[in-house]
């Protein structure tokens, strides 16, 4: 099984050689590891070129993370891809038992596996299947490994559990092309295009570690649920989707522009929660709140800081 390594690297100079290690681990080793160097101003491409062999780095300029793996799958030799992100790692086994798993379901075109997420080095969720959505979901488990068919789709909507760095995908599978038009959501947006069209396979095991710094960590989610909304805005106009399909996209749209809209006020985005606004009915939030909310829309983020003193309490404001 010939398996290209495909890790998309920006400025990840303290972590990238973590990555590219637990790939050179594989007891199931692959052909090669192409490290996309996104336009990195740090030292990152060279302390990648320093291990040579297998791992080719190939430079790019900064176009994001979806250009940097598509760059990858354009350049891969491999018949299959394993994703990893540059401040991720993974356990030895973990190609080694995906493989197993497509032995096990060979009809399956794309397998992920089970991961843990760590803060400063610390366990921070052990199992993201433990918080839902994928044994449930499941068809038919042999072992550790499980099947899904179609159904897995409306799961993905809600409790998308498939991260990039647990991924092995058939290279040369139709669609496999992150969208680079979505900031934040683009893999979600994939898996999901990919969840109509082909059956999936999981291991159910953690092989996959996620690695945060504290200090990295973001409160600025409206950016991140306004592309969500923006992925299931496009989705609604996919021939492939089912009427009950497509019902379950409207609701799980109905409900990220909520959440999005909230976070833009929160944020002092006035200009996309006005946006957002117009597509949410006055029923959803009350009339009550929608005033408020279009009130708050309008006026710089700065005042709706200064009027509540502290976005507590804004954000007590709004859930009254």
């Amino acid at each position: 099984m010939r398996i290209s390594v495909v890790i998309p690297c920006y400025n990840r100079e303290s972590r990238i050689g973590a990555a590219i290690e637990s790939a050179l681990a594989q007891e199931l080793v692959p052909v090669e590891i192409l490290v996309i160097d996104d336009g990195s101003t740090d030292h990152s491409a060279d302390v990648a070129d320093d291990f040579g062999g297998p791992v080719r780095v190939i430079r790019t300029s900064n176009s994001g993370p979806s250009a940097a793996r598509n760059r990858g799958i354009d350049e891969a030799v491999g018949e299959w891809i394993a994703f990893l992100d540059s401040d991720d790692t993974w356990s030895p086994d973990k190609l080694a038992a995906q493989a197993a798993a497509l032995e096990a379901f060979p009809g399956s075109e794309l397998v992920f596996s089970d991961t843990r997420t760590l803060i400063d080095g610390e366990v921070d969720i052990p199992s993201r299947f433990a918080l839902g959505g994928v044994r449930e979901a499941a068809i038919e488990r042999r072992g550790d490994v499980l099947r899904f068919d179609r159904s897995l789709f409306v799961r993905l909507l809600e409790q998308s559990r498939i991260f990039t760095s647990a991924v092995l995908v058939r290279r040369a599978l139709p669609g496999l092309w992150f969208p680079e038009r979505f900031k934040g959501p683009e893999d979600w947006a994939l898996w999901l295009s990919l969840a109509l069209r082909h059956p999936f396979a999981a291991v159910d095991r953690v092989h996959v570690d996620m690695n945060y710094d504290g200090d990295n960590l973001t409160a600025h989610y409206a950016p991140i649920l306004g592309g969500g909304v923006e992925v299931l805005e496009e989705l609604l106009t996919d021939e492939a989707l089912s009427e009950p399909e497509r019902a379950a996209v409207e609701e799980s749209l109905a409900r990220r522009r909520v959440g999005a809209l909230y976070h833009s006020l929160v944020e002092g985005e006035g200009s996309r929660a006005r946006h957002l606004l117009e597509a949410v009915p006055r029923s959803t939030l009350g009339a009550g709140r929608w005033w408020v909310y279009w009130l708050l829309s309008r006026l710089p983020g700065v005042v709706v800081r200064t009027l509540v003193k502290s976005r507590e309490d804004l954000e007590r404001t709004l859930r009254s």
